[in-house]
């Protein structure tokens, strides 16, 4: 991004990608060992490895873009609640987290930024859709 185009959305915003990422990383991690049956643990190492892929682009977009990336936190909030319904309403919430921090991040002057932002906006959609999330008229909205 040229100096000419500066764009202030863009440090805050990848910093708040990048910290849902890593969180979903995690959280994912963490499904994935505790999840019953072999079809949810893989759905949850499928989805942290395509967390682990946005989590370095976008770490690599902040580096290249003069933004210095905060690196994971040592833990992340995991859910109290280990029944299926608890573990997939943690997932849902992962995704739905991560939708925000995509939507914001989709404001960005920067195209290719808001390319990326657009492709893992849709995804994180799907995924929260997969783990029983609600599909809402604009995702990464807060609702009133």
């Amino acid at each position: 991004m040229s100096e000419d185009s500066e764009d202030s959305v863009v440090p805050e915003a990848l910093a708040e990608a990048l910290a849902a990422e890593h969180a979903a990383v995690h959280g994912y991690e963490y499904l994935r060992g505790v999840a019953e049956g072999a079809p949810r643990r893989d759905a949850a190492g499928g989805y942290a490895h395509r967390h682990k892929a946005l989590r370095d682009a976008l770490h690599a977009a902040a580096v290249d873009r003069g933004v210095g990336p905060e690196p994971a936190r040592a833990s992340y909030p995991l859910p109290e609640e280990r029944d299926q319904a608890g573990l997939d309403a943690f997932a849902a919430g992962l995704e739905e987290t991560a939708a925000r921090a995509y939507l914001w991040l989709a404001a960005s002057d920067d195209a290719e930024l808001r390319s990326t932002a657009a492709r893992a906006l849709q995804e994180t959609t799907v995924r929260a859709l997969a783990w029983g999330g609600e599909l809402d008229a604009l995702p990464g909205f807060e609702q009133a």
